[in-house]
C-alpha cells in the first residue's frame, strides 16, 4: 500500500515543485497532458479488448459503471444541498469570460470514450498477438501526475490558500464522504465487497487515475467500470453547475468533483462569478490529493 502511494503521490508533489513562467511552456505541458490522457485511454480500451468473452461482460460494465454513478452523485447532490441550506448564500458578480460550450465539452467527453472504443476494437481484433508491456499504463500515470503536479503549482494560489478555505474544506469532505456512502451502497446493490466500492467511488471524478488504479487492482472490467462511472459524473456536471449555482454553491462546485480544478473550473466561473473561484480551486486541489490516497488504500485491501 506504501508503495502504491508513493508512486501516486510522489510525482504529484515533484511536480508541484516545478514553477513555470513562460506561457509557451505551461501551453506545452497542456498539451502533452492531454496526449497522455488519450494513450492511456486507448491503453485499457486496449487490455479491454484482449479479455476472454468481453462481448458477454459489456452489459455487465455499463449497468455497473450507471449503478455506481446515479447512486454516488445522488448522495453527492443530497448532502451537498443540505450542507447548503444550513449557510447563507453570498451574492456573486457574473463573469463574462468566454468558454467552450457544454456541448463542447460533451463532444470533448465522447472523443474520450471514442479513444476506449478505438482501443478496444484493436485490441479485440488483435487478441494476443500483440501484447502490450504490463506495466505500461502505470509509467504513463507516473508522467501524466507530475504534469498534473506541475498544473497544480501553476494556478496560482498557495497551499496556505487551499487548506485555510473553510468553505472549500467543508465542501470537499461532504463530497468525499457522500461519495462513499454511495459507492458502499452501489456494491450492496451489485453484491460487490464493500471495499470494492469505496475504491470505484475515490476516484471523484478522476477517470484517468481511477481506471488505471482499479484496472491494476481488478482487471480491465472493473477498470473500465470506473472511468465510465467518473466520466459520466464530469458529463452530469456539465449541466448541473449552472443549474445548482444561483442556489445551491456547495452543491455546484461538490458535483464537478476533481474536475473543478481544471475542465469545469471555466463553467464554475462563468456560473458563480469570480468571488466562487477560491472556494473551486480549494475544493479541486483537497480532492486531487485525496483521490489518489483514498484509490490506492481501498484498492489495495484484499477481498473477502
Amino acid at each position: 500500500m506504501f508503495e502504491g502511494l508513493m508512486i501516486i503521490l510522489a510525482p504529484m508533489f515533484l511536480g508541484y515543485c516545478v514553477k513555470v513562467k513562460a506561457r509557451k511552456v505551461l501551453a506545452k505541458i497542456n498539451q502533452l497532458l492531454m496526449l497522455l490522457l488519450y494513450i492511456i485511454l486507448f491503453v485499457m480500451g486496449y487490455h479491454l479488448g484482449q479479455l476472454d468473452n468481453i462481448m458477454q461482460k459489456l452489459p455487465q460494465i455499463a449497468s455497473s459503471a450507471l449503478i455506481f454513478a446515479l447512486l454516488i452523485n445522488g448522495c453527492n447532490l443530497f448532502g451537498l444541498i443540505f450542507y447548503d441550506k444550513l449557510n447563507t448564500q453570498t451574492s456573486f458578480h457574473h463573469s463574462q469570460q468566454q468558454i467552450t460550450s457544454r456541448w463542447g465539452l460533451l463532444w470533448d467527453s465522447f472523443k474520450l470514450c471514442g479513444t476506449v472504443i478505438i482501443g478496444f476494437i484493436i485490441g479485440l481484433f488483435v487478441q494476443n498477438n500483440v501484447i502490450l508491456p504490463a506495466d505500461s499504463s502505470t509509467y504513463l500515470l507516473v508522467m501524466l501526475i507530475f504534469l498534473v503536479g506541475i498544473q497544480l503549482r501553476n494556478n496560482g494560489i498557495s497551499l496556505m490558500q487551499v487548506f485555510f478555505n473553510k468553505q472549500g474544506i467543508y465542501t470537499a469532505l461532504i463530497m468525499i464522504l457522500t461519495s462513499l456512502l454511495g459507492g458502499a451502497m452501489a456494491a450492496l446493490w451489485l453484491d460487490l465487497p464493500i471495499t470494492q466500492g469505496l475504491a470505484m467511488a475515490s476516484g471523484l471524478g478522476w477517470y484517468t487515475l481511477s481506471s488505471v488504479i482499479i484496472h491494476d487492482a481488478w482487471g480491465a472490467v472493473f477498470g473500465s467500470i470506473a472511468f465510465l462511472n467518473d466520466l459520466l459524473k464530469e458529463i452530469l456536471s456539465l449541466f448541473l453547475i449552472p443549474l445548482l449555482m444561483k442556489g445551491f454553491r456547495a452543491a455546484a462546485i461538490g458535483v464537478a468533483g476533481a474536475t473543478a480544478l481544471d475542465v469545469n473550473l471555466p463553467i464554475i466561473q462563468r456560473a458563480g462569478g469570480i468571488g466562487v473561484v477560491p472556494l473551486a480551486i480549494s475544493f479541486g486541489f483537497i480532492t486531487n490529493i485525496i483521490a489518489p490516497i483514498l484509490l490506492v488504500v481501498f484498492s489495495a485491501i484484499p477481498l473477502n
